[in-house]
C-alpha cells in the first residue's frame, strides 16, 4: 500500500467516503485539497475536508495526511491544531501510516484531534472481522422415479363426438411438457409434467405409488397428433419415491485493502472489504 503525496490523500478520500457511505452520509460529499478561511484571515490547506449538516448544526471535518517513514511528532499535529484553533468549529483528524510519538497522543487527546493510522491489513485484522466464515449447505430432496402415466379417458364421450369407435387404439409420441390438460374454454389446466412435478413425495423411500388426478371436464391436447381433443375422466400415476440428502461446506475469506486504526479508542475500519473463496 506504498502510496505517496497526493497519491496518499486521495487514499485516504477514498477510505472517508466509504466510511460515510457506511454510517449513511452517502450524500455527503468528500474534498481534496481544500483552502479554509481562518478567524485571522489566514488560508489553511487542508488535505481532505468535509461538512454537513444536521439538526441544524453544521459539522465540519478536517483531514491532515502524513505519509512519513517515522512516527509523527508532537510538533506536527500542534502544528495542524494551530490550523484548526485558527479556523475554529471544526474537528481534526490526523492519518498517517507509522504511528504517534507518546507525545503526540497525549497532546491529542488533550486538544480532541483523532488519530488515525492506515496500513495494510493484518491477519489479526482481519480475523477479528471473523475473517473466514463457513456456509454449511444440507440438503434433504425428496424424489420420484419409474413414472408411469395412465389416462382415463371418457369412452362414452369420445364414441359421440369424435370419428373413433369403441376398440380403437390410441398412441401418440409426444414429450409431457407439451401434452396439455385443457377445460372446455381452452384454459389451461397443466401439462403432463406439471401434474408429475405435483406428485406427493411421501412416504418416503416407497415403491408402487398410486395417485390419481380427476376432471369433471377436462380435455387432452396432443400436439402434432391426429387427435382432436380427447375428454378426460382422470390422470392416474404410479410411481417410486426415494430422498436424496447431501451435505456440504463453503469457507470465504474476507479480504481488505487497508485498514484504518484509531490510536486512541482502538476502533478501526476495513477498507475495501471482499470475500474469496
Amino acid at each position: 500500500m506504498a502510496k505517496q503525496g497526493t497519491e496518499f490523500e486521495l487514499f485516504v478520500k477514498k477510505v472517508y467516503e466509504e466510511i460515510l457511505i457506511f454510517d449513511g452520509y452517502d450524500t455527503v460529499r468528500v474534498e481534496h485539497d481544500v483552502n479554509v478561511l481562518g478567524k485571522s484571515g489566514q488560508p489553511h490547506q487542508i488535505d481532505v475536508y468535509w461538512e454537513f449538516s444536521l439538526a441544524g448544526i453544521t459539522h465540519r471535518v478536517a483531514i491532515e495526511c502524513k505519509e512519513l517513514k517515522r512516527t509523527v511528532s508532537v510538533g506536527k499535529v500542534r502544528d495542524f491544531y494551530a490550523a484548526l484553533e485558527d479556523i475554529g468549529n471544526i474537528h481534526g483528524v490526523f492519518v498517517t501510516t507509522k504511528g504517534y510519538q507518546s507525545g503526540a497522543i497525549t497532546y491529542a487527546e488533550h486538544k480532541d484531534i483523532s488519530l488515525k493510522v492506515i496500513q495494510e491489513p493484518t491477519q489479526e485484522d482481519i480475523d477479528a472481522h471473523q475473517g473466514v466464515k463457513t456456509i454449511s449447505i444440507n440438503g434433504h430432496a425428496m424424489c420420484i422415479e419409474n413414472v408411469s402415466t395412465i389416462f382415463v379417458f371418457d369412452v362414452e364421450w369420445i364414441i359421440q363426438n369424435t370419428n373413433m369407435n369403441e376398440g380403437d387404439s390410441i398412441a401418440f409420441n409426444a414429450p409431457n411438457n407439451e401434452i396439455k390438460v385443457m377445460d372446455p374454454n381452452f384454459n389451461l389446466l397443466g401439462t403432463i409434467l406439471d401434474f408429475v412435478n405435483k406428485l406427493p413425495r411421501e412416504p418416503e423411500n416407497t415403491k408402487g405409488l398410486i395417485h390419481k388426478y380427476n376432471f369433471d371436464d377436462g380435455f387432452i391436447h396432443i400436439p402434432n397428433s391426429e387427435y382432436p381433443p380427447l375428454k378426460l375422466k382422470g390422470i392416474r400415476f404410479e410411481y417410486d419415491t426415494y430422498t436424496y440428502s447431501t451435505s456440504s461446506e463453503i469457507n470465504f475469506k474476507l479480504m481488505a485493502e487497508a485498514v484504518l486504526k484509531d490510536i486512541i479508542t482502538g476502533e478501526f475500519h476495513l477498507y475495501n472489504k471482499r470475500t474469496a473463496q
